[in-house]
């Protein structure tokens, strides 16, 4: 069960993600999967991760420790931080 009353899948919350990186980005085109990398993605950038992940702990009421954020491997390590959440 999650903090939104109901179990939320891996697609779900890559999806949610998805929908917050092309706001940031303001890029409707990207197209994400569980082994994306930062550096697979124009513009995502060390400033682009901060306003990124402050998004998604604001949009999923969230929260991650510094030492979590910076650990990220790829956008499927990033969904397990927050299932681990949810």
């Amino acid at each position: 069960m999650s903090i939104w009353g109901f179990a939320v899948t891996n697609e779900e919350v890559l999806a949610r993600i998805t929908n917050i990186i092309r706001e940031n980005l303001d890029n409707d085109e990207i197209i994400l999967t569980a082994e994306t990398e930062a550096s697979d993605v124009d513009g995502w950038d060390s400033l682009a991760h901060v306003r990124i992940m402050v998004a998604i702990e604001e949009d999923l009421n969230v929260r991650f420790t510094t030492d979590e954020i910076t650990s990220l491997k790829d956008v499927g390590s990033l969904i397990a931080l927050v299932q681990a959440r949810v």
